[in-house]
């Protein structure tokens, strides 16, 4: 689990996917939450990326190579 909260792909994987079922909802309200689901995301995917590039962080948290699930 530690590796996910490190993996930026897997954070940019889950955007993605946020915004393509945003797509398929008709209802503006939800669509938006899914919309703002998708930033948050993305936000996440910045700061793992953050995470990594620290020197400061405990190996465990990055010892998971970026792959695609």
């Amino acid at each position: 689990m530690p590796e996910l909260l490190t993996n930026p792909l897997h954070w940019h994987l889950r955007a993605e996917e946020a915004r393509r079922l945003a797509e398929k909802i008709d209802d503006p309200v939800a669509k938006a939450a899914k919309h703002e689901m998708a930033d948050k995301y993305e936000r996440l995917a910045a700061r793992a990326r953050e995470w990594v590039n620290r020197n400061d962080v405990p190996q465990f948290l990055k010892s998971a190579p970026p792959t695609a699930p």
